[in-house]
């Protein structure tokens, strides 16, 4: 050891350590090892820290490889907004959070470098393999030798005379040194070829996109036999290889290429703020070092520790710094990260909060939620991290806490986290802000500095993310999928989680909106500020981030108070109106299952819906001549207003009538009437409104749906939006994607798999008619089911007296018609226009549809009965359908009403089975070892993405489970049948 603080020179060593890549080799051993040894008294987890620690004090006593540096630099990832994040920002998207026993160490490992008398190294915008190119270079300049200590194959790439790298023992391999055949013998190529290869391969790990289908050994041999990349992508139309050669020469691949290429380039010339001479290697003041170890009660390392520097290891007291309150424990055992220390003393904890134990504010929920008026006043801004860890204890003990996040965007999967609230009791709430921007900032929607009197994101975050996380303590929001998302994109998965939304939809479908300012009202008559009136609307809309604290307090304060005082009113009529079962495993489960296929969405190929566009804009054309020419002059389809003169002023069409605007009524259910009475000018006007909508819900809109970061769609879910438990999908809607005709089914070529997946299909077949046999208990129906029968033409026998060998087509597609309109109350002239017959003998095939299954009418009319007696009708599996205006004096009210009653306990069922399907499928994948992710479903239908080499697996898997979904709670007489397909499109695996 030396205290030499001349320049670097030749003969000197350079160790340069990648401590993240350290940090998670001693991370991943220690959880191999025996537990007792991770974790210090107070369940604060250590066992990184201390094989950290370990291996620390062995390359600062003994050095590597046979070789004592001179100079050591510790070097790690200041955060993950690197300069390549810019560039693209899919960037290492894709890589998964860190462990959670692993995050409250982080903080540790710097302490520990500290602790032996290093300084860690990080710097804002470069990561660490940027530091360590920089040094490595200056130091080779000055004639030092370099080891760097490491096993990330991107360090490859600086390998050189007089650079090297040592790749440490881990337990599982034994310690190795890398030099150039060593790289030659991982990349197929010398050090200075390896970025090249790189930018060809990529790099899946870190969402670097490289040439599709190239992998490491292929781009090694092209790179190989062209020398480097530039002369490849000059000469790729000279490859004999088809498929290499069609993909080195697509512009876009090229693009990808050389985008890649400055992602796997590290920088060598960074403005590093330590220089090399400042990092010569000291001697670690032993007390200094013993006493951060005994903090982490690490016995075997303090001992060698005291005797390697003479020290008295029983006379040094452990560091206060990091013992007592910075390991401190949730009520089963959740481990907070270690406190961040602010530089002045913060202000001790508002006194109206610390005054309230545990047990009275369970005690003040309880009584207070109604009866105790809304104060604003009473909402707290958290100013400081040691106020805040007063409230996270609080939550703690209490183990319950409402919370609400406020974004700057209605798309949790783009919108920055601008406040959290929390709520303990009525009236009892704080706000956190985190990115309010200084008001009259140059733009509006971004940039600008932050105001002042915030908390730091990245540390608040912390803070809060055991407490997010922990399983003794329940996590209450009003539509919590919003909240899960927004939190999930700063690693937070919150759990477990009540939903106010969905328990009073849980107890009151149809009855009322849920959302949270119509509960209030009507629960607590109390009426919230509204977004407007914090955020403007229109021209005078400045957006959440733009709301000054003390307001956003009141608004987001409030938010989350009144939630938490719904779901004390709410909880226990689920408990008194016997629907916990319902809610517990039928809704309470979603918001995760729904918010994890959101976020992973689902690739479309820009390149199809371009040329939907065109095909759907010549189809317009066609119609708008043909349209045209029967009106016999030029007029605008797309005006309902034209279009009602013509149809209804030139040619004086029967059953024409007006709105209430005084303009004819050009509807659907107009032209449908038109149409079905053989008027072709309005049939052609349906076709032209059917392609218009195609091309500009889809073939238009689906790209700017497109997440910049992820490159993927991702569909919005609505979990309390019918009154049958169907979901709805916005923003885009994905469930009105026609399927049966072929324009539709157009569109769904256009989603497509990602590289080396298929799309995977899985619909429930005629699952609606096998709920009709079930519940209506037709014998003849739930016959054909259990002995696998074509149930149509099983069904047109029964009406007809058709035998089925040898049966007509069109006689089959008259049952169909029949048994599908049936669930969904059909009349005679919906039928008639279906089948394309008259009216008559459509109320005639329903007469004798109603003859052969009495068991269907007498359902219907006594599902009407009990409808008309409670106000509503109930699933096999419990849940809740009301329909109160079913005894409407108005007949059309009261007839859609019926209608809507009758297919309830159906649809409903279905709806509830594909759920219970849902929150059991991630699961049983994982159970399988499959890496199969659930993206879409579209009523009947879930929609996978799995590895080529899986999708048998995975099929199986899925299959198995949606199948089996009904049982235990229901054993159905029918079995359900699940069709399914892989295909590299959607469309094809339908």
């Amino acid at each position: 050891m030396t205290d030499d603080s001349r320049p670097l020179a030749p003969g000197d060593h350079v160790f340069l350590v990648d401590g993240s890549n350290f940090i998670f080799r001693a991370y991943f051993q220690s959880i191999r090892q025996d537990q007792k040894y991770n974790y210090r008294v107070d369940r604060l987890p250590t066992g990184a820290v201390r094989l950290f620690c370990a291996k620390l004090l062995q390359i600062v006593r003994d050095g590597a490889a046979g070789v004592h540096p001179t100079h050591l630099a510790i070097i790690f990832d200041k955060s993950e907004n690197s300069f390549r994040k810019e560039i693209y920002p899919p960037y290492k998207a894709n890589r998964a959070e860190p462990p959670e026993d692993l995050v409250p160490q982080f903080p540790l490992f710097r302490a520990a470098v500290r602790a032996f008398g290093l300084e860690p190294v990080e710097q804002d915008v470069y990561e660490a393999d940027d530091l360590i190119a920089t040094y490595a270079k200056q130091a080779a300049e000055a004639g030092a030798d370099v080891t760097i200590v490491s096993a990330d194959k991107d360090l490859m790439q600086l390998i050189r005379p007089g650079i090297s790298m040592y790749d440490p023992a881990s337990g599982e391999r034994e310690e190795r040194k890398i030099g150039r055949e060593e790289v030659i013998a991982y990349f197929g190529a010398p050090p200075e070829r390896v970025v090249d290869i790189q930018a060809l391969a990529g790099d899946s790990t870190d969402n670097v996109p490289g040439a599709p289908g190239i992998g490491v050994k292929t781009a090694a041999q092209l790179i190989k036999e062209y020398g480097d990349l530039d002369t490849l992508i000059a000469r790729a139309g000279e490859i004999k290889q088809n498929k290499r050669r069609e993909t080195l020469t697509d512009s876009e691949v090229i693009e990808k290429v050389r985008l890649s290429r400055k992602l796997v380039q590290l920088v060598d010339d960074v403005k590093i703020a330590t220089p090399l001479s400042d990092l010569r290697l000291q001697q670690p003041d032993g007390k200094t070092l013993v006493a951060f170890l005994k903090a982490m009660e690490f016995t075997t390392i303090t001992r060698r520790v005291g005797e390697l520097f003479d020290v008295d290891a029983s006379a040094i007291e452990p560091d206060p710094a990091f013992v007592g309150p910075n390991g401190w424990r949730g009520r089963n055992g959740e481990v907070a990260p270690p406190k961040v220390e602010e530089p002045n003393e913060a202000p001790a904890p508002r006194e109206e909060v610390a005054a309230l134990t545990p047990t009275a504010l369970a005690k003040a929920r309880t009584d207070a939620a109604t009866a105790t008026p809304v104060d604003r006043g009473q909402y707290v801004c958290i100013s400081s991290l040691k106020e805040l860890e007063s409230w996270i204890a609080q939550a703690f003990e209490l183990g319950a806490v409402c919370f609400d996040t406020e974004t700057d965007s209605l798309d949790p999967m783009q919108a920055n986290l601008v406040g959290v609230s929390l709520a303990l009791a009525p009236n009892r709430a704080c706000y956190i802000p985190l990115g309010h921007k200084s008001p009259g900032a140059e733009d509006l929607f971004g940039g600008g500095d932050l105001a002042p009197g915030q908390l730091p994101l990245r540390e608040t975050l912390e803070l809060l993310r055991p407490l997010l996380t922990a399983p003794s303590v329940m996590k209450i929001a009003q539509n919590v999928k919003f909240d899960w998302l927004v939190l999930a994109q700063h690693g937070i998965e919150v759990a477990p989680v009540e939903d106010t939304m969905l328990a009073s939809y849980t107890l009151d479908a149809g009855l009322n909106g849920h959302g949270m300012d119509e509960l209030s009202a009507k629960y607590l008559g109390h009426k919230p500020i509204t977004f407007s009136e914090v955020a403007g609307q229109g021209k005078s809309f400045i957006g959440f981030a733009r709301v000054a604290i003390d307001k956003a307090t009141e608004y987001s304060g409030e938010d989350a108070d009144v939630t938490l005082r719904l779901w004390d009113v709410l909880r226990p009529r689920l408990a008194a109106e016997a629907m916990t079962t319902v809610y517990d495993t039928l809704e309470r489960p979603m918001p995760i299952v729904l918010a994890r296929m959101e976020q992973r969405g689902i690739c479309v190929d820009r390149a199809i819906l371009s040329r939907l566009s065109g095909e759907f804009a010549q189809d317009m054309a066609r119609l708008e001549a043909e349209i045209q020419e029967l009106a016999g002059e030029s007029f605008n389809p797309g005006s309902p207003k034209q279009l009602g003169d013509i149809l209804f002023g030139k040619f004086a069409l029967p059953g024409g009538k007006k709105t209430a605007t005084g303009a004819w009524s050009t509807s659907a259910s107009v032209l449908d009437e038109l149409a079905e009475q053989g008027n072709d000018l309005a049939a052609r006007v349906l076709d032209w409104r059917q392609v218009q909508k195609l091309r500009s819900t889809y073939a238009e809109a689906l790209p700017r749906f497109v997440n910049p970061r992820t490159g993927r769609v991702h569909t919005s879910y609505a979990l309390a939006a019918t009154s049958t438990g169907r979901l709805s999908s916005s923003e885009p809607n994905l469930q009105n994607i026609p399927v049966r005709n072929e324009a539709g089914r157009k569109i769904r070529r256009a989603f497509v798999a990602s590289p080396g997946h298929k799309l995977i299909s899985a619909d429930y077949s005629q699952i609606e008619l096998r709920l009709l046999a079930h519940i209506a208990d037709i014998p003849q129906l739930k016959q054909a089911f259990a002995e696998g029968k074509d149930i149509h033409a099983m069904t047109a026998s029964e009406i007809f007296g058709v035998p089925i060998e040898g049966m007509p087509g069109e006689i089959r597609r008259r049952a169909k018609a029949i048994n599908f309109g049936i669930i969904y109350g059909i009349s005679a002239f919906g039928l008639a226009n279906q089948l394309g017959i008259s009216r008559e003998e459509a109320g005639a095939f329903i007469k004798l549809y109603f003859e052969r299954f009495p068991g269907i009418r007498a359902y219907m009319d006594a599902t009407k009965k009990l409808c008309r007696d409670q106000g509503y009708v109930t699933t096999l599996f419990g849940r809740k359908c009301h329909y109160p205006r079913i005894a409407s004096s108005n007949a059309s009210e009261r007839a859609f009403n019926e209608r809507a009653a009758i297919n309830a306990p159906i649809q409903g069922a279905a709806a509830d089975i594909i759920r219970r399907a849902m929150i059991r499928m991630d699961a049983a994948f994982e159970g399988a070892k499959l890496r199969a992710q659930m993206l879409l479903q579209v009523h009947d239908e879930l929609v996978f993405e799995a590895p080529d080499s899986e999708v048998e697996a995975t099929i199986e898997v899925a299959r198995e489970v949606m199948q089996q979904a009904a049982l235990p709670a229901v054993e159905l007489a029918v079995p359900l049948l699940v069709e399914a397909r892989a295909a590299q499109n959607w469309d094809e695996a339908h």
